[in-house]
């Protein structure tokens, strides 16, 4: 699934959409990078996500097809919510499972079909590994990304029902401000053939687009 400075440019671009509906924008970004904190879960297992992400049905993590129903449940969790005091945590939250959505649809599950020996490779897949590299790049090109760590430096994790922790989601908040893009390294990129530049920067429109068209009655 996406890398945070994917999502957290799909967040940017959806803000300046509705920016007179997004009035925290600190609790937004966090919740944009917020599911992704069950990694921080002594003895994580990737069907953890299932519950963070609001996912529907058995089938494992990698491997949804229900698309739909899995898109229902996001809509039907955000309207639940909307009275809430976290509402701007909750939106975020809900745009980055949407985008998740988007990639399972656009990107994870056609890679799959093509190359079924990589489910279940994580961290070693060519997938994964690609990812993270162009994340990285991301990184060190968004001359605006002190913008992103000034907002989330002053945003607060909260408890989200009973699937992912207020202290959880400090830590992935934590790693991604001050650990994760301490290189400052470009890496190299020259033979990737999945995640690219221009697949990650045409994957960031589309995503946004798919988003709006879930979200933009709901809120």
């Amino acid at each position: 699934m996406p890398f945070q400075m994917t999502h957290l440019h799909i967040a940017k671009n959806i803000y300046k959409l509705f920016p007179e509906k997004i009035n925290n924008l600190p609790q937004f970004y966090l919740g944009n990078i917020a599911p992704d904190g069950v990694h921080n879960r002594e003895g994580y297992i990737s069907d953890w996500k299932k519950a963070s992400h609001l996912c529907v049905g058995d089938e494992p993590w990698g491997l949804i097809s229900n698309n739909d129903e899995w898109i229902k449940n996001v809509q039907k969790f955000l309207i639940n919510h909307r009275d809430s005091n976290d509402f701007y945590f909750i939106l975020g939250y809900c745009c980055h499972i949407l985008s998740d959505i988007y990639n399972n649809i656009a990107v994870w599950t056609p890679f799959l079909r093509k190359n079924p020996d990589q489910w279940g490779k994580g961290y070693s897949g060519v997938y994964h590994q690609e990812s993270e590299k162009v994340d990285k790049i991301l990184f060190l090109r968004d001359e605006n990304k002190d913008d992103f760590w000034v907002y989330l430096e002053k945003a607060r994790p909260i408890d989200l029902c009973d699937f992912i922790s207020a202290e959880e989601i400090e830590k992935h908040k934590e790693n991604l401000l001050y650990n994760w893009y301490k290189d400052k390294e470009l890496p190299d990129i020259s033979a990737h053939k999945l995640i690219t530049l221009e697949s990650i920067n045409n994957f960031i429109e589309g995503a946004t687009n798919f988003i709006v068209s879930k979200i933009a009655s709901l809120i």
